[in-house]
């Protein structure tokens, strides 16, 4: 599973705001070698004003996951920086990806430690 929270000063709506999401979960999964079913991408849009000026535009992703070698988390950040390029073709976008490793021990869905759930 990959959880992704994406924090940006973007404008994007509707059918774009989805494809852009559909385009970020399939970078993420691609580069983890997850099904597609394992991934939950959320990006949350703050207005301009509430963010330091800059002559270009930028998107921090967290990626929350279970431990992956380094050449996965290589090839994330060239993905998702890959996949912003593409997507924005034309624009300015620089990616920052923070990845945060746990554990099972360190996760709980629906009430239960995914430690519990696999014994």
């Amino acid at each position: 599973m990959a959880t992704v929270i994406g924090v940006s000063n973007t404008e994007l709506a509707g059918e774009q705001l989805e494809q852009f999401i559909e385009v970020i979960g399939s970078a993420v999964t691609t580069s983890l070698g997850l099904p597609d079913h394992l991934k939950s991408v959320s990006l949350h849009q703050l207005p301009k004003a509430y963010a330091t000026k800059r002559s270009y535009e930028e998107i921090t992703f967290f990626v929350y996951t279970a431990p992956k070698p380094v050449e996965a988390k290589r090839a994330l950040v060239q993905n998702i920086q890959a996949a912003a390029d593409a997507f924005f073709s034309g624009s300015s976008y620089t990616t920052i990806v923070i990845v945060k490793e746990h554990a099972d021990e360190n996760v709980g869905v629906g009430g239960v430690l995914r430690l519990d759930k696999q014994a």
